[in-house]
């Protein structure tokens, strides 16, 4: 793309999206901010259910992303939930591999296959991947796993818009790399630094400009605001995780069935 991507490449917004979405947008970011996510995914299932394109939604989902994972980032580390080794050991890879996976400009049904299987392993990651465990001593990670687990999540962001974290924290509690709340502060900057690799892949395509877009990322900041402060206090998000899970399943069934 060489000029900066605006709502004039599609329709004009209508009032019920420009309603719809910022709204959306905030308490998505409420939510997903509070287990230390940047809400990609949940940004990308409502522009698919609202009708906005790719070029479109997959830039807005990677700016509400650094966003929104950078204000959780900033509360789970001032609280002391952020390990830098572990995330080193991750981004050193992912960072180049989001900026190539962002390369790709998947379109049309590529684009809605892809983003549907991801959706819809994020909605299992996101609701039943991540059981709650006791917070054992953790396991030491091998460099050449935690190189190819970057490597691979960062990719995926890339290609889909996504940060990875819905797939990251729970596989770092799973796997007992990290306990909870440190998987949530180093998924946080995780899913900055490979969303913005993923911008940087876009080029001009990154730049998007309506006022309405204003108002989603200003609902979205409130939203994570709000969602870190019960995230770092020790709120239990696993009902809301579920329930996210079911709306990232029908939207993922939805792209399979009718590929856009």
């Amino acid at each position: 793309m060489g000029d900066a991507t605006t709502m004039e490449d599609m329709s004009e917004p209508t009032h019920i999206q420009m309603l719809v979405l910022p709204a959306v947008v905030g308490l998505i970011a409420f939510l997903y901010s509070s287990v230390g996510h940047g809400g990609a995914t949940g940004y990308l299932a409502a522009a698919a259910l609202l009708g906005f394109p790719p070029a479109v939604a997959r830039p807005g989902a990677l700016w509400l992303n650094c966003i929104v994972a950078g204000i959780a980032f900033f509360r789970f580390s001032r609280a002391g939930f952020f390990d830098r080794k572990i995330f080193w050991s991750l981004a050193v890879v992912s960072i180049p591999a989001a900026w190539l996976g962002s390369r790709l400009h998947l379109e049309g049904r590529g684009y809605a296959y892809t983003l549907g299987g991801a959706l819809f392993t994020a909605g299992w990651f996101l609701g039943w991947g991540g059981r709650e465990t006791a917070e054992d001593q953790p396991r030491p990670i091998a460099l050449p796993v935690a190189l190819a687990t970057g490597g691979g999540l960062g990719f995926l962001a890339g290609v889909t818009g996504l940060g990875g974290g819905v797939f990251l924290t729970p596989l770092l509690i799973f796997l007992q790399w990290a306990p909870a709340k440190v998987a949530g502060g180093v998924s946080a900057l995780f899913i900055v630094v490979t969303s913005s690799a993923g911008l940087a892949g876009l080029g001009a395509g990154a730049l998007i400009w309506h006022p309405f877009f204003i108002s989603a990322v200003t609902l979205g900041a409130m939203g994570a605001l709000l969602g870190t402060y019960y995230g770092v206090k020790r709120w239990r998000p696993l009902v809301f995780r579920r329930t996210l899970a079911i709306v990232l399943w029908i939207v993922s069934a939805k792209l399979f069935l009718t590929g856009k």
